[in-house]
């Protein structure tokens, strides 16, 4: 009997430790699984607040035209003899027009010339970002500023003709979505998403990267006042922005070429920089940024870009090149760049972005 009710006491406890034990588990768990939920709830109000600072829509703004300075556009005065222009332009439009491929992704890069909050003025800085997924590289293309192009649907005076107008003053004119449609019609690049920035935008990150190193020549140096040698500096932000701009040095070429070493020398800083640091840059310049794309899609943009940093940045182009362009300064729209043969220029545009893809 004894031993029948030691044994029967056996039976009866060991339900009840297993029943405690499976409790026990169940508790740490739904414990662990509140916490995860509350970091995720946690996580997600504040990435939503972060990509909440950019600014979306096609265009954020309202532009006018008196937003574009009289020594850079004097208005528009007939050209007297634009045949071979127009011939030109004919040309082109045969071409084809492309867009993003399975591997090739373009967006278009527009920094405006607005040291204030606003996205008003002239687009100072047009690049082509392409990202070649195939390859693991990252392209930039500049378009000058000062190009001569038909501004799409802009007819003034009433001849049922696209006015001309240097490519910058599309942006004033209509904004980055004008913009985006006179490339299409003047380079035949289908170009659907665009990232805009203003000075503010640009000295702000550059700040929080704790400056960009950028080998300067002894005229660069003294140009923006931060030394008298040639050697490599690191420019805060700003430093950095009167680099950028200088167009004393080189022309409008020298200027575009500054603007690419510029973005390739923040895409290396940001190599070796943590999320925390990248996480700090975001706050800074997020709310000086504005894209055409939608919160998701900016999101995913910006979460792709971290794979992006494995990526290689070593090749740049401009357009039009030297030697294959010719200056008008008498065409009334101040000095205006006039490609020579623009179909062909597109073309090698083409070849450049999409590296025979």
């Amino acid at each position: 009997m004894k031993d029948g009710t030691r044994g029967s006491g056996k039976k009866r406890t060991e339900p009840k430790r297993r029943g405690k034990a499976v409790r026990g588990i169940v508790t740490a768990s739904v414990a662990l699984m509140s916490i995860l939920g509350l970091l995720c709830i946690g996580s997600g109000a504040y990435l939503w607040h972060l990509f909440g600072l950019v600014q979306y829509g096609p265009d954020v703004e309202s532009y006018y035209e008196d937003s574009i300075p009289e020594e850079e556009d004097s208005g528009y005065e007939e050209i007297e003899d634009y045949d071979k222009i127009e011939q030109g332009a004919a040309s082109v439009a045969e071409i084809s027009v492309k867009g993003n491929t399975k591997n090739i992704s373009n967006y278009l890069l527009i920094g405006v010339d607005s040291r204030s909050s606003s996205f008003r003025g002239l687009s100072d800085t047009i690049i082509i970002l392409t990202i070649d997924k195939k390859n693991k590289d990252i392209r930039l293309a500049s378009l000058l500023r000062d190009t001569l192009v038909t501004i799409p649907g802009r007819d003034k005076n009433g001849d049922g003709k696209d006015d001309y107008a240097k490519l910058n003053a599309a942006y004033s004119y209509g904004g980055a979505s004008l913009l985006l449609k006179t490339i299409e019609q003047n380079f035949r690049l289908k170009i659907d998403k665009h990232i805009t920035v203003n000075f503010k935008a640009f000295s702000a990150a550059i700040n929080a990267m704790g400056g960009i190193d950028i080998e300067l020549t002894a005229a660069e140096a003294q140009h923006i006042k931060i030394g008298s040698a040639a050697k490599k500096y690191t420019l805060n932000g700003h430093y950095a922005l009167e680099y950028v701009r200088i167009r004393a040095i080189g022309t409008d070429f020298g200027r575009t070429e500054r603007q690419r070493k510029a973005v390739r020398a923040m895409f290396e800083k940001a190599k070796a920089m943590n999320p925390a640091q990248l996480n700090s840059i975001l706050n800074k310049v997020f709310p000086q940024v504005q894209t055409n794309m939608t919160i998701n899609e900016f999101f995913g943009f910006t979460l792709n870009s971290f794979t992006y940093l494995g990526y290689t940045m070593d090749k740049t182009y401009h357009l039009p090149q030297r030697g294959k362009y010719h200056s008008a300064p008498e065409l009334g729209l101040g000095a205006v760049l006039c490609m020579d043969d623009p179909a062909a220029a597109v073309i090698e545009l083409h070849k450049f972005i999409y590296n025979g893809q």
